[in-house]
Parts: structure tokens; sequence; C-alpha cells
């Protein structure tokens, strides 16, 4: 028998977290919930693929619960506070994002004239 904490870890587990995040709770809550602490649930994904699995769906659902709720609410406090939940359920999906290229190759500005630097400025802000 290796040594070390023995596990608590029972596969039903996954299928708890699952019905507790889509009705939107979060991982940490849904863990706190069932007793266990969040890093638990971490370290029960790693030890077992199915559980990791269960729990990745489970993430999905509460997006969708949000993303539903979100749909059907009316302006106001729900609308903000989802919107914000959103954005750190899904960030994939959900974060405001602003990407800029900047194709220009300086090795020192100090080298660079008023009006090279001007045509850089302009030319960067397309």
């Amino acid at each position: 028998m290796p040594a070390g904490r023995p596990t608590d870890w029972k596969p039903e587990l996954g299928e708890e977290i699952l019905s507790r995040m889509e009705q939107g709770l979060s991982l940490a809550a849904s863990a706190a919930d069932l007793g266990i602490h969040r890093q638990r649930v971490y370290e029960w994904m790693e030890r077992h693929p199915e559980f990791a699995d269960t729990v990745k769906l489970a993430q999905a659902k509460r997006q969708l619960f949000l993303e539903r709720r979100l749909l059907s609410a009316e302006a106001g406090p729900v609308v903000t506070s989802t919107i914000f939940a959103l954005k750190n359920a899904g960030p994939e999906d959900w974060r405001e994002k602003q990407e800029h290229e900047v194709n220009a190759r300086i090795s020192r500005a100090d080298d660079l004239t008023d009006e090279q630097l001007a045509a850089i400025a302009t030319s960067s802000g397309k």
C-alpha cells in the first residue's frame, strides 16, 4: 500500500459537482457545498481522468446556465453580475480582448527622427 494521505475521492463526486455547477454554482462553491476544498478537486482531476472529464463538463454546464440566465434577464444588476460571472467562467468566449499588431522594428528610439516616430505612431493606430 502506498504511503501518504488516504483519499476520500469517490466516483460519484463528479456527478455531485456536475449537478451543482449546472445550477450555476462555481467549482469552489460546489466543492464547499460537498465539504471539500477546491484544491482537493484539482488533485482528484489529475489522478482520475474520468473525474476530470466530468468536472470539465460541469464547467461548461455552468457557462450554459449563465448564458441562459443572461438571455432571459431584464436590464439591471442580474445582467451585470451574469456578464461578470461569464467573463470568469468562460474567458475563452467572454473576455474583452484587444489585439494590436505592430510592424515596426526599432533598435533604439533615440536614433529616429521626430517625423519617423510620428509616422510609426500614426501607422500603428490603423
